[in-house]
């Protein structure tokens, strides 16, 4: 698979499903029950004619947003906050798809042992020296929302709960003996030349960490941890909560398929053959073999 993809309507449908209202029910109360006179005064203040008016969904398909009361006022600012939270959700997800479709060509496999065919390396054999947060908050789509008050905060939330969970499932990568050089079985000569691995699954690669990028509530909890208090604490409703769960729906399913399509391909290893002795031993396993350093492991 050449890059990852993530769907993004499954973020609209996280959303739409936890059911907010506009305006925030701690923010705002109806007077309708307050007595016939308020309730009079408010429906006269609105304007008869302003009631009972529908909109349509802010993108054509998902609305984010109820409404408390069905007039006119609340109807255009639950369009108006989907539209919003729709493009901020939307920029993140394309922020992360930027990322890490230059990051993940950065990982390369290292200090693996071979012995024979097989080849082995603990957790850290997989790695890079390049940053995914830096290259996320290099997208740049961001500069739309340049001035947007604490977008900074919010935009780093993400990137950095993204980053945080990218790194424990890279971290727990292992190769607990793979059959990657089958003709290092059986070698005729002294020393075998560099020869890549034959094509594997990333997917069947040991990782503690796999969940980390797979399941929705650890990438919540990554960005809500790396949310400023101070923000949290203004947003009405718990809606960073749903915003950050949508966003993270639409990463964990999209990280899975790729981490299920992904192939690991051209891992260099050579070795020696100490057991090489013609014409009385024509061949030989390799024998303590390592791999060699790779500009990139998980092409397409």
């Amino acid at each position: 698979m050449a890059n990852v993809t993530f769907i993004k309507v499954l973020a609209d449908l996280s959303v739409a499903s936890k059911q907010h209202v506009m305006p925030p029910k701690d923010s705002w109360k109806a007077p309708a029950a307050k007595g016939f006179e308020e309730a009079k005064n408010y429906h006269d203040g609105v304007g008869a004619s302003n009631w009972g008016q529908g909109y349509p969904a802010a993108d054509g398909l998902v609305t984010y947003f109820a409404t408390q009361d069905n007039h006119k006022y609340h109807f255009d600012t639950a369009k108006e906050m989907t539209q919003t939270y729709k493009k901020f959700i939307s920029t993140q997800i394309d922020a992360v798809s930027y990322a890490f479709n230059i990051w993940r060509l950065t990982l390369t496999f290292s200090n693996l042992k071979v012995n024979g065919p097989c080849a082995v390396g603990s957790k850290g054999c997989l790695g890079t020296k390049t940053d995914f947060f830096k290259l996320f908050k290099t997208y740049p789509g961001h500069a739309e929302f340049a001035m947007g008050k604490h977008y900074s905060k919010w935009r780093d939330a993400v990137g950095k709960g993204v980053n945080q969970c990218l790194k424990n499932y890279v971290d727990s990568v292992m190769i607990p003996g793979f059959p990657w050089y089958p003709a290092f079985a059986a070698f005729p000569g002294p020393v075998a030349p560099p020869m890549p691995n034959i094509t594997w699954p990333l997917i069947a690669c040991p990782a503690t960490g796999l969940a980390d990028i797979t399941t929705p509530e650890k990438l919540k909890k990554a960005m809500l941890n790396n949310f400023d208090n101070g923000v949290a604490e203004k947003c009405h409703d718990d809606i960073h909560k749903t915003i950050f769960e949508a966003i993270a729906t639409s990463l964990s399913m999209g990280f899975l398929i790729w981490v299920s399509t992904q192939t690991i391909n051209m891992v260099m290893s050579t070795g020696n053959i100490p057991t090489f002795a013609p014409p009385f031993v024509p061949v030989g396993p390799v024998v303590n073999g390592q791999s060699l350093p790779g500009a990139s492991h998980l092409l397409p």
